[in-house]
C-alpha cells in the first residue's frame, strides 16, 4: 500500500502544485502580455506613440507613480488598504517646498525631512488601524481628509512657485544617466529595495504572512499590529519620498497637489497583480501596473479622447484585474485543498 500511495500521490499533486505556481506568475506575465499589447495598439494608431521622446515621457509620468504604488501595495498585503496616499503626498510636497523657499541654502537634509514627515502621516494611519481597531479604509479616509484639510491650514491658501524653490531641487529630476531620466532610475531603486525587503527579510516575509492567514500568524507568535504598522509606516516613508519628487517635477506646488493619486495608485497595484485579499503580489508588479496606466493615459492623450474615457477604462481596468484575482484566489485554493486531501490519502 506505501508503494502504491507513494506512486500515486505525486500524479494528484504535482499538477494542482503546478497550477497554484503558475497562476501566481501569470499575474506578472500578464502584466507585460497587456503592457506590449497596450503598445502595439497604440503605436498603430499614433506614430508618435512609437519613439523614444515619447517613452521617456511614459518612463517619467510613471516613476513617482510606481513608488506610491509600492507603497500602496504594501498595505495591500496585510488585508488593508490606505486611501491617504495622495494627501500624504501633498502635505509632504508642501511642507518640505515652503522649506525649501524659505531656507535657500538647504540641501539633502530636505530629502530626510520628506522622509520623516511621511513616516509620520503613515505611523498615525497605522496606529489607527492596528492598535485603534479602526477599519482601514474608515480610519485612511478619515485621514485623508485631515492631512489635506492641514495642508490647507498650513498654506492659508497660497502656493509655493518655483522661482522660490532651490535650483537644484528643480534639475534634479531633469537630470540623466546614460540617457534614462533620472526620475526613472531613483524609482528603479526604490522599487528594488522595497521588493528586496520584502522578499529576502524577515520582516518583510512577516507582511505577507499576515496577509495570507492571520490566524495561523497570531498561532504562530507573530505580532499581527506590529507588522501592520511597519506595513503603513514605510507606506507613508515612500509617500513622503514620492511627494518630494512630485515637488521638485512640478515646480508650483498647490494645496491640491497630488489629488486622486490614491485611486491612481490603488489601480496600479491591482492590475499589477497584489491580490485586495492580502498576502499575494509584488511591489514590482504593482510597479508594472503604474507603467501600464502612465501608457493608456499617454496614447490616449496623443488620440485626442477625452479626460472621462481615461477615468472610465482605470475604473474597468480595476474592476477587471479585481475578478482575474477572485477567479485565481478560488483555483489556487481549490488546487491547495486538493493537494492536502492527496496526502492525507496518502
Amino acid at each position: 500500500m506505501s508503494v502504491l500511495a507513494e506512486k500515486t500521490t505525486p500524479a494528484v499533486a504535482v499538477p494542482r502544485r503546478s497550477f497554484s505556481e503558475f497562476a501566481l506568475r501569470l499575474r506578472v506575465s500578464g502584466v507585460l502580455a497587456f503592457l506590449f499589447i497596450t503598445g502595439l495598439i497604440f503605436s498603430l494608431l499614433t506614430p508618435q506613440f512609437l519613439t523614444v521622446q515619447n517613452a521617456s515621457a511614459i518612463a517619467s509620468n510613471a516613476a513617482i507613480l510606481s513608488i506610491v504604488a509600492a507603497a500602496q501595495a504594501i498595505v495591500l498585503l496585510t488585508r488593508n488598504v490606505d486611501v491617504s496616499v495622495g494627501s500624504m503626498m501633498g502635505l509632504t510636497a508642501y511642507l518640505t517646498a515652503d522649506y525649501a523657499a524659505r531656507h535657500p541654502n538647504v540641501g539633502a537634509e530636505l530629502v530626510l525631512l520628506a522622509l520623516v514627515i511621511g513616516l509620520v502621516l503613515g505611523t498615525i494611519n497605522g496606529l489607527l488601524v492596528a492598535y485603534g481597531r479602526v477599519s482601514s479604509l474608515i480610519a485612511t479616509l478619515a485621514t485623508m481628509s485631515l492631512y489635506r484639510g492641514f495642508t490647507y491650514m498650513y498654506a492659508h491658501g497660497q502656493e509655493v512657485t518655483s522661482n522660490k524653490l532651490p535650483r537644484w531641487m528643480l534639475h534634479s529630476v531633469d537630470l540623466r544617466f546614460w540617457g534614462i531620466p533620472m526620475l526613472v532610475v531613483i524609482c528603479i531603486l526604490v522599487v528594488t529595495l522595497v521588493a528586496t525587503f520584502l522578499r529576502h527579510y524577515p520582516i518583510g516575509r512577516r507582511i505577507y504572512a499576515v496577509g495570507s492567514n492571520p490566524l495561523a500568524s497570531v498561532f504562530y507568535g507573530l505580532r499581527i499590529q506590529r507588522v501592520v504598522l511597519l506595513a503603513y509606516g514605510l507606506g507613508g516613508l515612500l509617500c513622503g519620498f514620492a511627494g518630494l519628487l512630485y515637488a521638485a517635477r512640478v515646480g508650483t506646488v498647490t494645496v491640491i497637489l497630488a489629488s486622486g493619486w490614491e485611486m491612481s495608485s490603488l489601480a496600479a497595484a491591482v492590475i499589477g497583480g497584489v491580490s485586495v485579499t492580502g498576502g499575494s503580489g509584488t511591489v514590482i508588479g504593482a510597479a508594472l501596473g503604474a507603467l501600464v496606466l502612465a501608457t493608456i493615459d499617454n496614447g490616449l492623450v496623443l488620440l485626442g479622447i477625452p479626460e472621462f474615457w481615461r477615468m472610465f477604462i482605470q475604473g474597468s481596468s480595476i474592476v477587471a484585474a479585481a475578478a482575474v484575482d477572485v477567479f485565481i484566489g478560488v483555483r489556487i485554493r481549490k488546487a491547495l485543498q486538493g493537494q492536502r486531501f492527496a496526502r492525507r490519502a496518502a
